[in-house]
């Protein structure tokens, strides 16, 4: 099927949606106006339907299809601030919990380079590896990504354990600053320029760095 605009544009019809309030046809293309009367045809040129665009109240165009209605297009909700802001705090916490269970680089105590990831089942094997050689164990089983278990000696447990310490509390302070900065904006453009990662701005970037370095930064 095909569709005129009152001219002698023809526009291949996709889907049609005849209705009593409102007619829709999906078209191939873009069309470029309405015209004034909109008429529908078969492939073999017989014409089906014949629509006067002035007898519909809202007639319009909606990407590539023409609308004939007589109810009004729902207007488009327009977020707040306050919808945008909360919005981006989900997006912010997502991240961190992600660059979290992603894990960070060790090197063992001989060279032995490779990763540990760190979901919270294991973060929490870790904290257990690491008590159990706070109470006198010289070993303890642990594996890096990738690796067969392995019995770590107590000082590669510690160096696992101050690696993921640092690598959590890192992203975890990093992200209440950003979480910070995301909530004094005072426009939508700021809020949805803000991405997980990028550089705070500076009076955050001192107070992360004065919290991480204990006071002494």
């Amino acid at each position: 099927m095909y569709i005129t605009t009152g001219s002698t544009k023809h526009y291949a019809v996709a889907s049609t949606a005849l209705g009593i309030v409102e007619v829709r046809y999906t078209l191939e293309e873009i069309p470029a106006a309405l015209g004034t009367m909109v008429k529908l045809f078969s492939d073999d040129g017989m014409q089906i339907r014949e629509d006067t665009v002035a007898n519909w109240e809202h007639p319009r165009i909606e990407g590539n299809t023409i609308i004939l209605s007589n109810t009004a297009p729902a207007e488009p909700i327009v977020p707040t601030l306050a919808d945008v802001q909360a919005a981006k705090l989900t997006e912010v916490n997502a991240a961190c919990d992600a660059a979290i269970t992603a894990g960070c680089d060790v090197t063992l105590s001989d060279g032995t380079a490779g990763h540990i990831t760190l979901t919270l089942p294991d973060q929490i094997n870790l904290s257990t590896a690491q008590e159990a050689i706070a109470a006198g164990k010289t070993g303890y089983a642990y594996h890096l990504d990738g690796a067969l278990c392995e019995i770590y000696p107590a000082a590669d447990i510690a160096i696992m354990a101050t690696a993921a310490t640092a690598h959590v509390l890192y992203h975890q302070t990093y992200c209440n600053h950003v979480r910070a900065w995301v909530k004094r904006c005072t426009a939508i453009a700021d809020v949805e320029a803000i991405t997980y990662g990028a550089e705070l701005p500076d009076d955050l970037a001192q107070h992360m760095a004065t919290v991480l370095g204990g006071g002494n930064a």
